[in-house]
């Protein structure tokens, strides 16, 4: 009897996490309050759940899902207000608009004669796969831990597709940066014309395709340092997307400051700019954690830095294909005169590579995250 006493006084008290306690009253005032009333609350939200460590984003205090939500659960979320929800609707609505658009291009393209138009639909596709895969990522990230990495391996594939086939993506959620810089798309349409067929352009989407191997390989290997190493893992997922997007982004660099002379009477430049614009400011969003971080917990639901940069993300995207479809247009006589469109081997054998390769990363850091007992991958260093 004495026994059990001792274990029970020994037994360590429940433990929430730091920004949970004494909040359950400030959670429940806010729910109660008339801008959240209409919502309904998240599914297996109870006020001062813990909040699993590898779960918590900077700045936001509430609104997070169960850390083990069933799949049901989760996309039941998509219509409830928890501080996913716009996450996920800030790429989902965008990628029905880029199906859109792809169908639209679909139905008036001669596929099978039209060559010098087939790097513009491979670029199509892929900005419609990667605002889905963020959706999806957003969406399932809850299940657990190890479904959370998983996801954003997911996302980080998608992530890199699209860059290899279009520019914008390096600077995509949660995978550090993403944003413009292009290989297909650009080597067939946006090169200027002092570097039209030089060895820069004839290597420029093969480096492209090792860029993006390397760069999933790094951001999936960033999140297992994502708790015990945030500042080598934010270091390591800067550069993953970093120096793939300065590589991809050469040949716009080059005609915007280098050679102005060849844009000054083209239409796109101006779409250019304001997508290089979009980009740097989705940049700024995604490491400054601006305005979450001054006022923790008054963003948690609408207006938070992630949702921000989502927006900032799909108008970058947007501007990038007006850029992209008014050079393929205004530039397709002097092109076509002057080097051969990509041929489909070549650009089947891009996208054929780097899906094997990228597949390939995210198999093994998948596998990888049930090989580590879970004080090494969740447990932060002290």
């Amino acid at each position: 009897m004495g026994g059990a006493r001792r274990k029970a006084r020994r037994a360590p008290a429940q433990v929430q996490h730091p920004l949970s306690r004494g909040c359950r009253g400030q959670e429940e005032s806010r729910w109660s309050s008339p801008a959240c009333a209409a919502f309904p609350r998240p599914l297996g939200w109870t006020p001062g759940t813990l909040v699993i460590q590898v779960f918590h984003e900077q700045g936001i205090l509430f609104g997070y899902r169960h850390p083990q939500s069933s799949a049901t659960a989760c996309v039941l979320s998509l219509f409830q207000m928890t501080n996913e929800t716009l996450n996920i609707w800030t790429h989902l609505l965008p990628f029905w608009f880029f199906m859109w658009r792809f169908v639209s291009t679909l139905r008036v393209t001669d596929i099978l004669n039209d060559s010098y138009s087939w790097p513009l639909l491979v670029y199509m596709g892929a900005s419609c796969v990667y605002p889905l895969a963020s959706s999806c990522a957003h969406t399932f990230s809850s299940m657990s831990k190890n479904a959370r990495h998983i996801c954003y391996f997911l996302d980080y594939g998608a992530v890199n597709l699209f860059s290899l086939a279009s520019a914008e993506s390096r600077f995509l959620p949660k995978a550090g940066f993403s944003s413009p810089g292009s290989a297909i798309a650009y080597s067939a349409y946006v090169f200027p014309d002092t570097l039209v067929c030089t060895t820069f352009h004839d290597y420029y989407v093969a480096l492209a395709v090792l860029n993006t191997v390397v760069s999933t390989g790094l951001s999936c290997y960033s999140r297992f340092l994502e708790i015990r190493k945030p500042g080598l893992c934010k270091i390591l997922r800067v550069l993953a997307f970093a120096y793939p997007y300065t590589w991809d982004s050469l040949p716009i660099f080059s005609r915007l400051f280098l050679f102005p002379g060849e844009s000054a009477q083209n239409e796109a430049t101006m779409y250019h700019q304001k997508h290089m614009a979009m980009t740097l400011l989705a940049s700024f969003f995604y490491s400054a954690h601006l305005p979450e971080r001054l006022a923790p917990g008054r963003f948690d639901y609408i207006g938070h830095s992630h949702q921000l940069f989502h927006v900032c993300v799909i108008l970058a995207t947007h501007m990038q294909m007006e850029a992209i479809l008014l050079d393929k247009s205004l530039r397709k006589e002097w092109l076509l005169a002057n080097c051969k469109p990509l041929l489909f081997p070549q650009i089947a054998g891009a996208i054929l590579l780097c899906l094997i390769f990228s597949l390939s990363n995210i198999i093994y850091f998948s596998a990888a995250l049930y090989r580590i007992p879970e004080p090494e991958l969740h447990k932060k260093e002290t």
